[in-house]
């Protein structure tokens, strides 16, 4: 099935975005993550285009261009190195995904229906996409990575919640991508007054 196809490939660009070392790498990633959330949209809206293509531009603009600019952005601004050096290596990585698989299979045991035809193997990498965001905070060092495992995070909840559920209403769904832009702006802002200050008292 193509949309369990696509699920899949949300986790695949996760798990990139967890193992990936070249920040440059992380933030073309996490964009592309972005613009396939567009497929989980259709499939859960169906019935209601208004608001399917209402919540298609909004996921375009702020999970495809607009938060990987402003984390781009922020990487320039501050000067960071290319480099997120990762608390962890492969191996401990691989362990703590297979520790996830096992959660998720679980989890998945106990749900014997959904509200839209998606096959439990679907529902099993949409949990681990929200595990590797969580891991994410685990695994990382560098801040500006350990943003990207949140949105990683966050797109995991927005299409478990789609998934299980067929969405929330417009409003809520609004107030997810505005918390996302607030949390990046905040950490871009906290990485930036210290070269401010230092500018200032240069003058």
């Amino acid at each position: 099935m193509i949309y369990d196809f696509i699920y899949l490939l949300l986790l695949l660009t996760g798990i990139v975005i967890l193992v990936e070392n070249r920040l440059s790498r992380i933030i073309l990633f996490l964009s592309f993550q972005g613009l396939l959330l567009i497929f989980p949209v259709i499939q859960t809206h169906e019935g209601d285009w208004q608001h399917a293509i209402s919540l298609i531009v909004l996921v375009v603009l702020f999970k495809a261009l607009l938060t990987p600019w402003i984390l781009n952005w922020t990487a320039n601004k501050s000067k960071m190195n290319e480099s997120t050096t990762p608390r962890f290596g492969y191996l401990a990585t691989l362990l703590f995904m297979v520790l996830g698989l096992v959660l998720a299979v679980k989890i998945t045991e106990g749900v014997s229906l959904l509200s839209i035809p998606v096959h439990k193997i679907g529902l099993i990498y949409v949990i681990l996409l929200v595990y590797v965001g969580i891991l994410c905070f685990v695994v990382r060092r560098n801040w500006l990575a350990l943003i990207a495992g949140f949105c990683v995070f966050e797109n995991g909840i927005f299409v478990l919640t789609m998934v299980l559920d067929k969405g929330l209403p417009f409003g809520l769904e609004f107030g997810s991508f505005l918390d996302a832009i607030l949390v990046i702006v905040s950490g871009g802002i906290l990485q930036l007054s210290p070269h401010m200050h230092t500018k200032e008292r240069k003058l």
